[in-house]
């Protein structure tokens, strides 16, 4: 009983968090049984199992083609794969070449492997852009007749001085005045090693490394950028 209500929730998550592969999953399982089923003379059994292989693993791409035909008016590839694979579906039922109804499936199946491959790989990317996004501040800090002053990135001013400190991110474009440091550009240039910047180099935000401490003027906005 507990085996069963841990696992219940665990299955749950996973079909949540990962559900274009838990369907090619399955499509494969139903295909692996149903072309099983037919080599083993269970005709009756084999037309319950492929026919429930091409509804879970053809049903995304099915909605995506007929999506896009209705409201684009185009073609989709995955329609005209639905429509391949049910020729197949028909025209084995109709010839009795059952192992046409296979030869879908299988289609089906290449589709929804496909389909989660692509997700996986979109999800990827995601999480890159992300990381890259999380490498941008918000605030600046400027120095001013006052004192250092923090800011937001929009309120700067061409000619802003800015001071930027060991392990900080340098917010925006500009050019050392004062100072050097190593710099870390794997985020724009993938150099893995930190690179030493000094007075009077130009380039855009990226991470401060150490040791150093400089002084930058502010050459560009994010509008003009």
């Amino acid at each position: 009983m507990t085996a069963n209500s841990l696992s219940i929730p665990r299955l749950s998550r996973l079909a949540a968090e990962h559900p274009d592969a838990v369907t090619a999953a399955l499509c494969g399982i139903l295909v692996i049984f149903g072309s099983l089923a037919l080599q083993l003379g269970w005709l009756g059994l084999a037309l319950l199992i492929l026919p429930a292989a091409y509804v879970i693993g053809g049903y995304s791409s099915a909605r995506e083609g007929l999506t896009a035909l209705f409201q684009e008016h185009e073609l989709d590839v995955d329609l005209l794969m639905i429509v391949a694979a049910l020729g197949a579906a028909f025209l084995g039922l109709w010839r009795r070449e059952y192992y046409l109804i296979v030869d879908g499936a299988v289609l089906i199946l290449i589709f929804a492997i496909s389909g989660a491959l692509e997700g996986y790989a979109m999800q990827r990317t995601d999480r890159s852009i992300r990381s890259l996004m999380s490498l941008t501040a918000d605030t600046a800090r400027v120095i001013a007749r006052e004192g250092e002053r923090e800011i937001a990135i929009d309120s700067l001013q061409i000619g802003d001085r800015l001071l930027v400190k060991p392990g900080e991110i340098i917010p925006t474009d500009a050019i050392i005045v004062a100072g050097f440091s190593t710099l870390n550009q794997a985020s724009i240039t993938g150099e893995s090693m930190p690179v030493e910047k000094q007075s009077v180099m130009k380039f855009t935000a990226v991470r401060l490394t150490v040791p150093g401490r400089c002084n930058w003027r502010f050459v560009k906005t994010r509008k003009a950028a």
